[in-house]
C-alpha cells in the first residue's frame, strides 16, 4: 500500500487498463476510503506542527448562509431555536444542503459521468436508492440501511485532516503582475501561473501538502449588490473562476503529491469546464472533479474564506501554515462543512 512512498508517474495512469482515465485505483488498497489523505501520516503532522510560530489562529469557513440563493435549487440553511420552557434552556435544529457554503466534496459527490462510477469502482446502486425529496417533492435518492458505507465522509473523521497547508494567493500575484481578470467570470488559472505564484512566494511544495488557491471569487461576490447576487445564482450556465481543465493541470496536481486541495470559489476548476476539454491540450472531456475525486480520491474544499489568511500570510511574508479540519461525522456523508482553521 502506497502512502508517502514513490508513486506511479502520471504517465502510468490509469493503473489498470479497464479503469477510467487518469485513475489510480488500488494504489492504497482495494477497499480504500481515504485516497490521497493516506499521504498524511504521523511524520507529516509532526512536520506540519513546525509551521506554528506565532500562534495566530484563523477560521476558514464562510457562513453557512453566505450565498443569497444556493445554486441548483439546493436547500437553504434553516436554523430554528427551540425554547424548553419552563426550564431556562435552548436547543436548536439546523438543516441545510452540504453544497451551499464552505464544504469538502467527498468521494460520493461527483462521479465519473460517462462511466457512471465512483472512486475505487463503487457504483451508484451501492450508495443510494429511490425515494421522494423533502426539498422539492420530486423523485430523489436516499441512502438505505443496506447500502455500503464505502466512500462516506465519516471515514475521514477517524483522524481528521491535519497537515501543512500552503496558500497560493493567485489573486494577489495576478494583480501584482498586471494580469487583471473578472472575479465573477470564467477566468482559467493555468499551472504555469500557479507555479509562478509559488515561486514568487518562495514557498516550497512538499509531499502531502494541502493546497489552497485564492482566486478572489469571494471578493467579487461580496462586492455584488443583493439583486446582483440573486441574478448571478440564476444565471445559466454557472460561471466560475478556477483552475484550467487540462492534462497539464492534472499532471501538475498529481506530480505535486498533494493530500487535498481547495479554494475560495464554489468550484475548483474554471466553469464551464466544457466545451474545449476534448480539444488539443484538453483532458479528454473529463472534468478535474471527476479525476481528482474519483480517480485519485483527492478531497476538494470549496467556498473557503481565505481573506484573513491572505492578509496574515502577506503580513508575515510566509505562505505555509498548520491546517486542521474535522468534517461532520455523518456515516455515508457525501460532503461536509470544512470546520477548518489555519494556525500561523
Amino acid at each position: 500500500m502506497a502512502t508517502r512512498g514513490k508513486r506511479p508517474s502520471f504517465e502510468q495512469l490509469p493503473l489498470h487498463p479497464d479503469d477510467p482515465p487518469f485513475s489510480a485505483w488500488g494504489l492504497y488498497g482495494p477497499e480504500d476510503n481515504l485516497g490521497t489523505l493516506n499521504m498524511i501520516v504521523p511524520e507529516t503532522v509532526v512536520e506540519a506542527a513546525k509551521e506554528i510560530k506565532t500562534g495566530v489562529r484563523i477560521g476558514l469557513d464562510l457562513p453557512m448562509d453566505f450565498l443569497a440563493r444556493p445554486s441548483h435549487n439546493r436547500l437553504r440553511l434553516t436554523h430554528t431555536l427551540v425554547r424548553k420552557d419552563p426550564r431556562l434552556v435552548h436547543d436548536d435544529c439546523v438543516s441545510f444542503n452540504t453544497q451551499i457554503s464552505n464544504q469538502w466534496d467527498g468521494f460520493r459527490h461527483y462521479g465519473y459521468q460517462k462511466e457512471r462510477i465512483f472512486y475505487g469502482g463503487v457504483k451508484t446502486e451501492e450508495i443510494s436508492w429511490p425515494g421522494i425529496s423533502n426539498e422539492t417533492g420530486e423523485r430523489a435518492w436516499y441512502q438505505g440501511p443496506s447500502m455500503t458505507p464505502r466512500l462516506g465522509i465519516h471515514h475521514w473523521c477517524r483522524q481528521g485532516i491535519m497537515g501543512r497547508g500552503v496558500l497560493l494567493d493567485y489573486l494577489r500575484w495576478a494583480q501584482a503582475n498586471g494580469k487583471g481578470y473578472d472575479l465573477m467570470g470564467d477566468h482559467a488559472i493555468s499551472v504555469d501561473d500557479l507555479q509562478a505564484c509559488a515561486d514568487a512566494e518562495n514557498v516550497e511544495l512538499r509531499i502531502g501538502d494541502i493546497l489552497f488557491v485564492r482566486s478572489g471569487w469571494t471578493v467579487g461576490y461580496t462586492a455584488l449588490t443583493e439583486d446582483e447576487k440573486v441574478r448571478y445564482s440564476y444565471a445559466e450556465p454557472t460561471v466560475l473562476v478556477g483552475l484550467e481543465t487540462s492534462v497539464k493541470t492534472a499532471k501538475w496536481l498529481w506530480d505535486g503529491s498533494f493530500s487535498a486541495c481547495g479554494g475560495d470559489s464554489p468550484g475548483w476548476e474554471k466553469w464551464p469546464a466544457l466545451p474545449g476539454e476534448g480539444e488539443v491540450g484538453g483532458i479528454g472531456k473529463y472534468r478535474l472533479h471527476e479525476v481528482l475525486l474519483n480517480g485519485w480520491g483527492m478531497p476538494i474544499a470549496e467556498m473557503l474564506d481565505l481573506e484573513d489568511l491572505s492578509k496574515e500570510c502577506e503580513r508575515l511574508n510566509r505562505w505555509s501554515f498548520f491546517f486542521g479540519s474535522m468534517p461532520n461525522n455523518i456515516v455515508g456523508g457525501v460532503a461536509s462543512p470544512c470546520n477548518a482553521f489555519a494556525v500561523m
